[in-house]
């Protein structure tokens, strides 16, 4: 098939992938947790957020593509506020976290879950150690199209529990940036996407980065309902 119909074929796999039928988005969009589960789930939840920007960096130094390097030092530029350190994607997850009334010292203190731990090892493997075409499956496909369905999700959760839109700003901000940033990657990755071999490297990276992430929501799960 040529990169168009792969393109589709593949957002379409990943749509119906299990983990976007997780039982903890339904449970979640519903509110059906409590405050301390809600402050569990966003501290581990931290941890990843602080790892993300990191595998687009990896990629970002291994692949040859200057139209993809591109199109990931501006995701990058996204991700670090655009040159304003209160902007930056942790930064913003903070302001969230300190709407919980967490403070540093209630996030410093915790052990991250062994499932975030597999999750991360996983993606830095895949990001750093297989063919490129791989790490392009992971940051450009399955931790960008995915991302705002999901996100849509844990928003009227929050709003359950009386979150303001302002404290949300990290969750809302990111369904129609990430709409965008995978766009972008679509239309750099094209040309990687011509042969029937890349296709497959790409779909594995795809799977493997889904797959590890329905792991770390088995751990999200476990510790906020």
């Amino acid at each position: 098939m040529n990169a168009e119909a792969f393109l589709k074929t593949t957002k379409e796999e990943m749509l119906a992938h299990p983990v976007m039928h997780h039982p903890f988005w339904s449970r979640f969009e519903k509110g059906a947790f409590t405050m301390e589960g809600l402050k569990r789930f966003s501290i581990h939840y931290y941890f990843h957020v602080l790892q993300t920007r990191l595998y687009d960096a990896m990629v970002l130094a291994r692949t040859p593509s200057e139209s993809i390097q591109a199109t990931l030092a501006s995701i990058l530029w996204d991700e670090y506020g655009r040159g304003n350190p209160a902007e930056t994607h942790p930064a913003q997850f903070r302001k969230f976290l300190g709407a919980l009334n967490l403070q540093e010292e209630d996030w410093s203190s915790v052990t991250p879950l062994p499932e975030f731990e597999a999750y991360r090892d996983v993606h830095l493997r895949l990001c750093q150690d297989y063919d490129i075409r791989v790490g392009l499956g992971v940051v450009g496909l399955a931790m960008e199209y995915p991302i705002p369905f999901l996100y849509e999700k844990l928003v009227p959760g929050f709003r359950h529990h009386g979150l303001s839109d302002d404290a949300l700003a990290f969750f809302l901000e990111h369904m129609p940036t990430d709409v965008i940033h995978s766009s972008l990657m679509e239309s750099a990755m094209r040309p990687e996407l011509e042969s029937p071999e890349h296709q497959a490297l790409v779909r594995e990276g795809v799977k493997r980065s889904l797959d590890t992430r329905y792991l770390l929501m088995e751990g999200l799960e476990r510790i906020t309902f």
